[in-house]
């Protein structure tokens, strides 16, 4: 059977509080691990939670709003800090990647791992499969795509 876990890093608030941390999903998929979400505080959530850094190769970004996205040049970082050589894929739209590769290759361009893009576009599509699970994009109405 395959293993499969949510963990709910954060959830229900903009900001980091002392009682939550912005939006973060860890779903663990035999012992792979795909982030959703990236807000502030992630990686210290992933250290409580005890989630190797070393198992995260995918992490999707739902949409452009800060507490979505700001915690990823910190976990980035901290990857290569660790010396992590499995390669990272961010699944992010156009202007995300561009502003992410544009950071990562300033203040981390010294990776020791593969840093790759896969940029969404608006509407539905199929962004991620394998034998275990597919990942699919739906439009958000909102205030960004």
């Amino acid at each position: 059977m395959t293993r499969l876990e949510l963990n709910i890093l954060g959830c229900g608030s903009a900001t980091c509080t002392l009682r939550h941390v912005p939006s973060c999903q860890v779903l663990n998929v035999r012992d792979n691990l795909f982030m959703i979400d990236c807000g502030e505080g992630a990686q210290l959530a992933m250290r409580r939670m005890g989630l190797k850094f070393s198992r995260l190769g995918h992490i999707f970004i739902s949409h452009l709003h800060g507490d979505h996205c700001f915690g990823l040049p910190g976990l980035l970082s901290t990857l290569a800090l660790l010396g992590n050589t499995n390669g990272v894929t961010v699944h992010i739209f156009e202007d995300g990647a561009r502003l992410l590769k544009d950071a990562m290759d300033y203040f981390c361009r010294e990776r020791p791992y593969e840093l790759r893009f896969n940029v969404i576009k608006v509407g539905q599509e199929v962004i991620y499969e394998d034998d275990a699970i597919t990942v699919e994009t739906i439009p958000l109405v909102h205030r960004v795509p």
